[in-house]
C-alpha cells in the first residue's frame, strides 16, 4: 500500500490514458471520480477488502502495469467483468463480493458521462438497480453505513469498517472536486422507465413508447407462450422500422435478461437495430459482441500478456 496523498496523485496522473483507453476500446468517456476510487484502492486496499469491496473492470487499468492488460485467448477486453445478463448500458467498474455484486457505470449513450452507478447480484437473479449516489467514493459509503446499521453492535464489524469510514472522508473533497469537474449531468425532458429486471436508458423526443409497465407481464408471456411471444417481437420490429426504437429496446432488453436460446437472435436483432438507430453504436457493438461470447466459463478477461 502507498500513502494517500500519493495514490492521489498517481492514479490523477493514470486517468488521462486510462480514459483514452476506454474510449478507444468501449467506445465511453470515463469518469474522473473513478481514478479517486482506484486511489482509494491502492492506498487502502487492505480496509475494502475485508468488506468485500474491490476495484474489477475497467478499474483494472489504473493498477501498475494495468495498461499492458489484454484480452485472455484474443477475447476482447469489453467483455471483461461483463456478466450474461449485464446490459450493455452497464460497464463494471467496482466488485462486491456475495453472490456476484458488482458496480457499474450506466451510460444511456455512450456520447456522454455516465447518468449513474448501478449494481447487479449476477449469481442471483440478476436484476440491475440503481444507486441514488453519484461516485464509486460514495457509493463505498453508502455499503459501510449500511453495514453499521445492519451490524453496528458488533465489535468486530464495527473494527473492520472504521478504517474504511476513515479513508472515504479523506478523500471526500477529491472526489467532490472529480465530480465539480465533470460537470453536472445534462437534464433530460422526460422521466427515465424502469423494466421489470432494469432500468432502461434515456431515449430522445420522438423515438416511441417502450411500455415500460407491460414488462413484467411481457416476460411471464416470453417464457410461457410462444404466440404472443412472436407478436411482441413483431411489434417492437415494426416500431423499430417505423423510427421508434424504444419499444425493440425494451423488448430487446427482456428477452437478452431471459437468455432463452430460442429467443437469443431476435432480442439481439432488437438490441443492435435499436441502438443503431438511436445514434448508439458503441453500445449496439457491445450487445454483438456479448452475445457471441455469453457462455464463458469466467468473465476475468483482462490478464498480464
Amino acid at each position: 500500500m502507498i500513502s494517500r496523498d500519493r495514490a492521489l496523485d498517481t492514479m490523477n496522473e493514470r486517468f488521462p490514458l486510462v480514459a483514452e483507453r476506454v474510449r478507444q476500446i468501449w467506445g465511453m468517456r470515463l469518469p474522473r471520480h473513478v481514478a479517486v476510487f482506484a486511489a482509494l484502492a491502492a492506498s487502502d486496499g487492505r480496509a475494502l477488502g475485508e468488506n468485500d469491496i474491490s476495484p474489477w473492470g475497467v478499474t483494472d487499468y489504473f493498477a501498475d502495469g494495468g495498461l499492458d492488460l489484454v484480452g485472455r485467448d484474443g477475447l476482447d477486453p469489453r467483455l471483461h467483468a461483463r456478466f450474461r445478463c449485464d446490459p450493455a448500458e452497464f460497464v463494471t467498474v467496482m466488485g462486491g463480493g456475495s453472490d456476484g455484486l458488482h458496480f457499474g457505470l450506466w451510460f444511456d449513450d455512450p456520447a456522454e458521462l455516465p447518468a449513474l452507478i448501478v449494481h447487479n447480484y449476477a449469481r442471483d437473479s440478476a436484476e440491475t438497480w440503481e444507486s441514488a449516489r453519484p461516485s464509486l467514493l460514495t457509493v463505498v459509503r453508502e455499503l459501510v453505513d449500511r453495514q453499521l446499521a445492519d451490524y453496528g453492535d458488533d465489535p468486530q464489524t464495527v473494527g473492520s469498517i472504521t478504517p474504511l469510514i476513515e479513508a472515504v472522508e479523506w478523500y471526500t473533497a477529491a472526489d467532490e472536486a472529480a465530480l465539480r469537474a465533470d460537470g453536472l449531468p445534462r437534464p433530460v425532458a422526460t422521466p427515465r422507465s424502469y423494466l421489470a429486471m432494469s432500468l432502461l436508458p434515456q431515449l430522445p423526443p420522438g423515438s416511441g413508447d417502450p411500455q415500460a409497465d407491460e414488462s413484467g407481464i411481457r416476460l411471464d408471456i416470453f417464457r410461457n407462450d410462444p404466440a404472443r411471444t412472436a407478436r411482441w417481437i413483431a411489434e417492437a420490429g415494426r416500431e423499430l422500422a417505423a423510427g421508434r426504437p424504444a419499444l425493440a429496446l425494451a423488448v430487446g432488453s427482456e428477452l437478452h435478461w431471459l437468455d432463452r436460446p430460442e429467443h437469443r437472435q431476435a432480442g439481439l436483432d432488437l438490441l443492435v437495430g435499436a441502438y443503431r438507430a438511436l445514434g448508439r453504436d458503441a453500445l449496439a457493438e457491445i450487445a454483438a459482441v456479448h452475445a457471441a461470447h455469453r457462455d464463458l466459463a469466467s468473465v476475468q478477461v483482462l490478464v498480464r500478456r
